[in-house]
């Protein structure tokens, strides 16, 4: 009876161990984020058809003054603190994560949720410039799904978005020429983590 309380007391303290542990984590939600541009670039000298895409943000990063050298395989993600809180953008590549929100911004207006709760629309803006003569600034109208996420060490996270899809339009650079942009943008593949 006596080993049966020190193993219940054991056990609590583990317990109380681990809910410590995770509080003072930071549990987020990452996701994938999917730039589709398309458009114009030039001058009364001339037009060029342009286009940006992950691969092109990738290589810009790989361009700028911090030369990070991310591989073919990089992706590009955005992690969203669970509690709230501004998004974080990282180029994950090879198991390491490296933080690039320096490059970005993002806004949004106020959400309109729909009244079941699950769907909520807005206007947001996403920016990039890689600071060598690739950027971008556009925005639009986005349809956001709210629902459950899941992850390996987090369990299921409910309230969080899980999809994003905007379609956008605004202005950049391509090759360091002024260029009209117009295209679509999307977070997808929600998943908890703890970092």
């Amino acid at each position: 009876m006596k080993r049966t309380a020190q193993v219940a007391v054991i056990g609590a303290l583990l317990a109380v161990g681990v809910a410590q542990s995770y509080a003072q984590s930071n549990v987020v939600v990452v996701s994938s984020l999917n730039v589709a541009l398309s458009g114009f670039s030039g001058d009364t000298s001339g037009v060029t058809a342009v286009k940006i895409a992950n691969k092109d943000i990738i290589n810009a990063l790989n361009s700028s003054s911090s030369a990070f050298g991310f591989s073919k395989s990089a992706k590009l993600l955005i992690e969203v603190p669970v509690g709230g809180g501004s998004p974080a953008f990282v180029v994950r590549d090879r198991g390491t994560d490296t933080d690039v929100s320096s490059f970005f911004g993002t806004d949004s207006t106020s959400a309109i949720v729909a009244s079941n709760g699950k769907l909520q629309y807005e206007i947001r803006t996403l920016t990039f410039d890689s600071g060598a003569g690739e950027s971008f600034d556009v925005s639009g109208f986005s349809t956001d799904k709210i629902g459950i996420v899941t992850g390996k060490d987090t369990g299921k996270l409910d309230g969080q978005l899980t999809n994003s899809n905007y379609s956008v339009a605004g202005t950049g650079e391509v090759n360091s020429t002024a260029a009209v942009l117009k295209g679509t943008i999307n977070v997808t593949g929600a998943k908890g983590e703890i970092h």
